[in-house]
């Protein structure tokens, strides 16, 4: 720093002086930024060596991150499948507690599972051995091929010559002619009736008179109740499909039909069933007994039902997309039935008061049999045990001709069947819901108790229903006969599949009703085919 006293020196000394003076401090300041410049210089060097060092490293953290995230996640998904793979290993611990529960599965001999879903493993049957030899049994008439009085058509084999000499035999006489006949079918074809409606005008008042085709030839060109009453056999009774049906009638009568006019044939026969419809209708609301049931069907791809009422004389099958209390009412019978209704156990069955009821036993066994798989519950095996030996007695009854077991030994099995539920009620106590919220969740409890528990409280319950059948012997032991009635659905589906329309469904269920009732009564399928097709069905008889 320049003092005053210097700056007052160097002004006296002159311009010379002063201007000497100032090019130095230039010449300073010069020198002192350049110190300055190449301070900042090294000072801005090292710092940008130390962003990129603080980069790097910043880069390798962000990487390193990345992957201890990647493997927590992965760590994450390996600890959730472990619990649940523990909580698995839980579940199945508890549940194999229950004995034999690992070696058990519900098939069609245990529970209502179809026999379609059986292992292929053989699975024994409810039927119990009869004793008797498989095949016809003594007294069985037979059915075989005999001599008709009348053959069709006569073939003469006549010798002309001696097979030994050769002479001609034109003149001897027949000593003896054997007999065989052969059945065989003609070749089928089509065969075409030309009608030809005339007309004539009257010489005298000039009336154009136009002959009447007969009834039912309605098209220029059309197929007769024949070729109908066969298509509608082979679709409505032997469940044919369309297509294979139209290669049958090509194959068999060649006769080339489309499967559009196979289906409109159907839709004919179905229309023409009304009344008899409804008279099975009226029959099976009259009848003493009668089973019901339903089952699943696809249609269109999805799941509707199928409801079924039957006697041993009359069958009906209603389609339905619902299953519980709107379609039951829909059909009608049971909200007016006042017999006996024999039915699985659904709940929807149960709201009709005005009739009886009386539940499967074949159901019946089928849960026995589980709970005997499950845990061997003597309590089960002697249950089934009695309801069979009452099968048999009611069964015995019958045959001998009486209408009702002895009093004694009704008592007796009344007798059983109460011990043996007390037995099994001490196992399974009822569960009580108490009022207000659960404080603790209730322990779960295992699908075998379960089971056994809801069998023992049908068993209570409903011991009237069940025995039903051994107080009144018209009652049947099970309700084979509906399930009967809806097998031949369920081999439908199998061969064709689905229905693609609803009205298809209605249609079949209609015709397949009909059929079967007939066929019940002793009438041929083909003869009530001709019958709907020459507008004079076949009415179902009903038991007045």
């Amino acid at each position: 720093m320049v003092r005053k006293t210097e700056i007052r020196v160097i002004y006296e000394e002159g311009v010379e002086a002063v201007a000497a003076t100032i090019r130095q401090l230039y010449e300073m300041i010069e020198v002192e930024d350049e110190r300055v410049h190449c301070f900042v210089m090294s000072a801005t060097a090292a710092h940008l060596q130390k962003i990129e060092h603080l980069t790097g490293r910043i880069t390798r953290l962000e990487a390193a991150l990345a992957n201890k995230a990647q493997q927590v996640h992965q760590l994450n998904a390996v600890v959730k499948d472990l619990t649940k793979q523990l909580k698995e290993a839980h579940r199945q611990t508890r549940l194999a507690k229950d004995a034999h529960l690992a070696t058990v599965i519900k098939n069609s001999q245990n529970s209502s599972q179809p026999p379609s879903t059986d292992p292929r493993k053989r699975t024994r049957s409810l039927r119990e051995q009869s004793g008797k030899q498989a095949g016809g049994q003594p007294g069985h008439p037979g059915q075989t091929l005999d001599f008709v009085e009348k053959p069709d058509r006569i073939v003469i084999h006549a010798l002309t010559t001696c097979d030994l000499c050769g002479s001609s035999l034109e003149a001897s006489e027949v000593r003896v002619s054997e007999r065989r006949q052969v059945h065989d079918l003609p070749v089928q074809q089509l065969e075409v009736t030309e009608h030809q409606s005339q007309t004539k005008v009257c010489h005298r008042c000039g009336t154009k008179n136009k002959a009447k085709f007969p009834v039912g030839v309605n098209a220029p060109v059309q197929y007769g109740a024949g070729v109908r009453s066969v298509a509608a056999y082979l679709m409505g009774y032997q469940l044919i499909p369309y297509d294979r049906c139209a290669e049958t009638m090509n194959d068999l009568f060649n006769c080339h039909i489309s499967p559009g006019t196979l289906a409109t044939i159907l839709k004919e026969c179905a229309s023409e069933l009304v009344e008899p419809l409804m008279l099975i209708k009226a029959g099976l609301r009259k009848s003493d007994v009668l089973g019901v049931d339903e089952t699943n069907l696809r249609v269109n791809k999805k799941q509707d039902w199928v409801h079924v009422s039957s006697t041993d004389r009359l069958t009906l099958l209603v389609y339905d997309q619902r299953r519980g209390t709107a379609a039951i009412e829909s059909i009608g019978i049971l909200s007016e039935y006042k017999g006996v209704c024999v039915h699985d156990g659904f709940s929807a069955y149960d709201q009709y008061r005005q009739c009886q009821h009386s539940l499967c036993n074949a159901h019946i066994l089928r849960d026995l049999n589980y709970v005997i798989d499950t845990s061997k519950a003597a309590w089960a095996t002697e249950m089934k045990a009695l309801l069979l030996d009452i099968k048999g007695a009611v069964g015995d009854a019958g045959a001998a001709g009486k209408k009702r077991l002895a009093v004694r030994q009704k008592k007796e099995f009344l007798s059983k069947y109460d011990q043996i539920v007390d037995k099994a009620g001490k196992l399974y106590e009822p569960l009580q819901r108490k009022k207000g919220p659960a404080k603790t969740a209730r322990k779960r409890e295992s699908p075998i108790v379960a089971a056994a528990r809801k069998l023992v409280n049908r068993l209570v319950a409903k011991r009237g229903d069940i025995l039903r059948f051994m107080n009144d012997f018209r009652v049947p032991f099970d309700n084979n006969q509906a399930e009967r009635d809806l097998r031949m659905l369920k081999v439908k589906q199998k061969i064709s599949g689905c229905f693609r329309t609803e009205k298809g469904a209605d249609e079949w269920c209609r015709v397949r009703s009909y059929v079967s009732t007939m066929k019940k009564q002793g009438h041929g399928v083909m003869e009530t085919m001709r019958s709907v097709f020459a507008g004079k069905s076949i009415m179902p008889a009903i038991r007045r």
